[in-house]
């Protein structure tokens, strides 16, 4: 029987099922390790071109494993991670306290998420590209998965082609990614009440596509 068993009536983390693990051990903390964010963004903040790409380096790998998840296309989240980069760096003038640059990224990248992944519900809607995500939750899950709960996994991706950007980055944050509600919150610039109805909203969504029986 799938581990899958009892979705339509209660949340699942996926993360587990994954290749790569979850965005909060994802940090490179051997970067510049004896300077903190607040640090690297302050030398930053004076043109300091060594701290900007200790910066990147630092965040890069845990940022692009998310964003990819979330977008479910290599190429696109590769867009997503470098225009976050560049906008995070242009505008560090704007971050009142530079030991919250992590947190602050992430923000910055889900804005960019949120567009791309309407642009490309747009672009299927109108019939350009295939729509097949190279980096869906099946092409990541782990090799050791057994055949039931890759095609649970499976299913599920139909369903999250099908939902507005907003549901699905939040379930993709709860479910895939493990955040906190706090962490999505801040994350999608919500109340945690809205993150909560969201999430809710989200699930109930999932919920009813299984139990219309969807297949991949």
């Amino acid at each position: 029987m799938s581990r899958f068993s009892g979705l339509v009536y209660h949340p699942i983390v996926v993360s587990s099922l994954l290749v790569v693990g979850p965005r909060l051990a994802a940090a490179d903390d051997s970067v510049a390790s004896a300077a903190t964010d607040r640090e690297l963004v302050s030398r930053a903040l004076e043109q300091d071109r060594w701290a900007e790409e200790a910066l990147y380096r630092r965040h890069v790998a845990g940022l692009t494993r998310t964003v990819t998840r979330l977008v479910g296309h290599c190429a696109d989240a590769e867009d997503v991670v470098q225009e976050t980069f560049a906008v995070a760096l242009s505008r560090l003038t704007q971050l009142r306290d530079g030991g919250c640059f992590g947190g602050w990224l992430y923000r910055i990248a889900l804005n960019l998420v949120r567009r791309r992944l309407r642009t490309l519900r747009l672009w299927r809607w109108v019939g350009i590209g295939d729509g097949e995500e190279d980096a869906g939750l099946t092409k990541l899950a782990s090799p050791e998965l057994d055949a039931a709960d890759r095609a649970e996994l499976g299913r599920i991706e139909v369903v999250l082609s099908t939902m507005g950007a907003e549901l699905r980055m939040a379930w993709m944050l709860r479910n895939v990614e493990g955040w906190r509600l706090e962490e999505i919150a801040s994350g999608l610039g919500l109340s945690l009440a809205t993150t909560k109805r969201r999430l809710a909203r989200a699930d109930a969504f999932v919920s009813e596509r299984f139990r219309k029986g969807i297949r991949p």
